[in-house]
């Protein structure tokens, strides 16, 4: 007989035992949803791809499947013994008590989760909503076939201790919870695409029935700071609508062109691309009058594959621009001066550099406020223009959005009165405020071999200790030990004191600085950023000026 009561494996099909087995598996499918919230968030970060997400998942940098492993075997050992103790209750209520672990352990998880604090926070969108609920049918699914499965197994065997703790493999079940999800985005892609499709097409068609000038940015670098200068700059005489944020793919462009209307003179979008392909994709959705060029580098190497495929991927901007348009390029950037040669169109250049340039500057002046200089365009008289944002490449950045504001037909004066209204620019090289008489700079976006070069430059025009807390460059492919290495190298010629943040390039960090000089004991480590602030407020004092380079996402380590 079977040792919890049931003479035949069909009875636990009927009756009360079969709404226990699917109650516990609904509840568990909502618990494994809450106890997945960290992975959920690597899933979004990762743009929905799940080849990304099952790679961070499988790296052995990632530290929250060991914790999981961890807990999920103290909840099955205390499961055992919760179950054994309390055996003499009964074999059919004992083989259940087990599960008072099993809450106990899974909550002490969500717990722990709950209070790391992400990069950038998980947001509510309807996709996401809709993977949440596909994901606990998964697992409520899936659960309940394994609880069939160890009954079945139970069943077979018919040994009062095996039917007593039947229910422990239960505690492991949630080592599964990331394959879960990754099940569920399967499941989901089909209709995501489909939903996609019919959002982009909608946003489409509005922008081919709009009579409103589009303009497209692109690049490896700069292409929200640019956007944003653009935006003030061309406010000041017609209606402006951008892209917020770094919304630069087809749904984040496509939920922008909801809010465009026939008041609009102007649409500005940033375009993204990590793959060759993803600029024309954008470009025939917005169809753009202007194409804008920021600069080139090796930044997402990783998935582009070589430097050449960048160069194309951004090229197909200006080979997919509307008749008669014109194309804008940096001159700071040599893969953007050889992609200026490569156009055939009306294109124009603009740069710091006053040689062939459509718009330059001259006589910069740099302090810790911020800049001045003089603009120069198209031949024009020259006007004096103050900004609050650091460093020469802003300056590069500034005449960009120049050239392209005078093109649409801004005089000098109105440019420059754009662009003393140019606000500081979120965590890009953006000079906090505090009360303990230090400089703190935030260039924690994203950053960039390019990046890193003016970061220095700005480094270097403050006075007094300097101290760097970074965890290096990534999505460099096979050249971002390299890289990290020489940044490294570059460190110990700008700063004082280093904070390597996050173990994933602080083995090339350090070499790079030590190669390159640097006191030892000035080099630091921290687990996290939260762990690097501990250290700097241990050691920052009055008169330092503090660099905050990069910031990994949720899914480096």
């Amino acid at each position: 007989m079977f040792p919890i009561g049931i003479s035949s494996f069909s009875e636990l099909f009927s009756g009360y035992t079969l709404w226990i087995m699917i109650g516990l598996s609904v509840v568990n499918g909502v618990v494994l949803l809450f106890a997945s919230m960290k992975f959920l968030l690597v899933m979004q970060q990762s743009g929905y791809r799940g080849k990304r997400y099952y790679k961070w998942l499988l790296s052995p940098e990632t530290p929250y499947m060991s914790r999981l492993m961890l807990l999920c075997l103290l909840g099955l050992l205390f499961f055992c013994v919760l179950n054994m103790c309390f055996a003499y209750v009964g074999e059919t209520i004992a083989s259940y008590l087990g599960f008072l672990s099993y809450g106990l352990f899974i909550g002490l998880y969500i717990d722990s989760e709950k209070n790391v604090n992400a990069k950038v926070p998980l947001k509510k969108t309807k996709r996401l909503v809709r993977l949440c609920i596909t994901f606990v049918v998964v697992a409520a699914a899936l659960t309940f076939g394994i609880i069939v499965l160890v009954n079945f197994i139970a069943y077979s065997i018919g040994d009062k201790v095996v039917g007593l703790l039947r229910y422990a493999p239960f505690c492991l079940i949630p080592l599964l919870s990331p394959t879960f999800l990754f099940m569920a985005y399967c499941v989901n892609e089909p209709a995501e695409h489909v939903i996609k499709k019919r959002i982009v097409a909608k946003a489409t068609a509005k922008l081919n029935s709009s009579e409103v000038t589009r303009i497209g940015i692109t690049g490896s670098f700069g292409k929200t700071s640019v956007k944003e200068i653009l935006n003030t700059v061309l406010s000041q005489k017609f209606r402006v609508l951008s892209t917020p944020a770094s919304y630069n793919t087809p749904m984040g462009i496509a939920l922008t062109v909801k809010g465009l209307d026939s008041t609009h003179d102007i649409f500005i979008a940033e375009m993204g691309a990590r793959n060759k392909g993803d600029i024309k994709e954008l470009v025939a959705m917005i169809k753009p009058d202007y194409g804008v060029l920021t600069g080139i580098n090796n930044q997402h190497l990783e998935t582009f594959g070589s430097i050449e495929a960048i160069k194309d991927t951004k090229f197909e901007l200006f080979e997919g621009l509307k008749k008669g348009g014109a194309g804008f390029f940096s001159s700071a950037s040599d893969g953007a001066k050889e992609l200026f040669e490569r156009f055939n169109g009306e294109k124009y250049s603009a740069g710091i550099d006053g040689e062939n340039n459509f718009a330059y500057a001259t006589d910069i002046v740099t302090d810790e406020h911020g800049m001045s200089f003089m603009l120069n365009v198209n031949g024009e008289q020259p006007v004096k223009c103050n900004t609050v944002l650091l460093g020469r490449h802003s300056v590069a950045n500034i005449c960009l959005a120049a050239a392209v504001a005078c093109k649409l037909g801004l005089s000098p004066e109105e440019i420059a009165a754009g662009v003393n209204r140019i606000p500081a620019l979120k965590h890009r090289l953006e000079l906090l405020p505090n009360n303990k008489n230090i400089v703190i700079i935030d260039d924690s976006y994203n950053s960039n071999e390019d990046g890193i070069k003016a970061a220095m430059e700005v480094l270097d025009t403050f006075k007094g200790r300097k101290i760097v807390l970074t965890p290096g460059l990534v999505e460099l492919g096979k050249m971002e030990n390299v890289i990290n290495l020489e940044y490294g190298k570059t460190l110990a010629k700008h700063a004082d004191i280093v904070i390597v943040i996050g173990k994933h390039n602080a083995e090339m960090l350090i070499s790079g600085l030590t190669d390159g000089g640097f006191i030892k004991e000035n080099i630091m480590f921290a687990k996290s950023l939260n762990k690097g602030n501990d250290l700097l407020n241990e050691i920052v004092k009055e008169g330092d000026v503090v660099l905050f380079e990069n910031d990994l996402p949720d899914n480096y380590s």
